[in-house]
């Protein structure tokens, strides 16, 4: 569980506690503040270096400003301040696995026979099941103690739900993608 130091702390970069469950009205308030404080407009004149510094500053902030206004990367992006990072090759539930795996198959089904109304039925189906997954994130982050206490089996059991969760939207998402592609009369089949 390594990489919290070589994360840059979003966070930080608005001057945020670390949390799910943020006032993205806030955010975005804060956002365009400092994007007016950061304009390179400001800096026509300044010296090459502090061009340079304030340029770095304003790719920091909309690198951050991306990652806390959407949830899905706002919680790997907690979990990474946290020491927990998601690789390619991460165990998944075998249930939901097989479960995808049938789904994927009657997607392609529907896809080769061109059965569209089919195609956009079993992606509305997804998407609801994405925004379900999305949104029991805030109470899994919830269920969290604050990151400056001393970690425990219960947070460790938190981290790893929490952590599945991530996994299996990213498997719901590329459901979804080809969802689209096969909605998309202008993507190759």
């Amino acid at each position: 569980m390594s990489g919290a130091a070589s994360t840059p702390d979003a966070f930080a970069v608005f001057d945020l506690a670390p949390a799910y469950d943020l006032d993205l009205a806030a955010l975005e308030a804060r956002f365009f503040a400092m994007s007016r404080e950061l304009h390179p407009d400001r800096f026509v004149t300044a010296p090459a270096a502090q061009r340079v510094a304030a340029l770095s500053r304003a790719r920091a902030m909309n690198d951050a400003y991306q990652v806390l206004r959407k949830p899905v990367a706002r919680a790997e992006h907690l979990l990474r301040l946290r020491g927990v990072t998601i690789g390619g090759n991460e165990r998944i539930d075998p249930a939901f696995l097989q479960d995808i795996l049938e789904l994927r198959e009657e997607l392609a089904e529907a896809r080769v026979a061109g059965r569209t109304a089919e195609v956009g039925r079993l992606a509305a189906a997804m998407r609801g099941r994405r925004k379900a997954a999305v949104e029991s994130l805030g109470a899994l982050f919830a269920a969290l103690p604050p990151a400056a206490s001393a970690p425990g089996q219960a947070e460790a059991e938190t981290l790893g739900h929490i952590k599945q969760q991530l996994i299996a939207l990213r498997y719901l998402d590329r459901y979804l993608e080809e969802c689209e592609a096969a909605l998309d009369p202008d993507s190759e089949s």
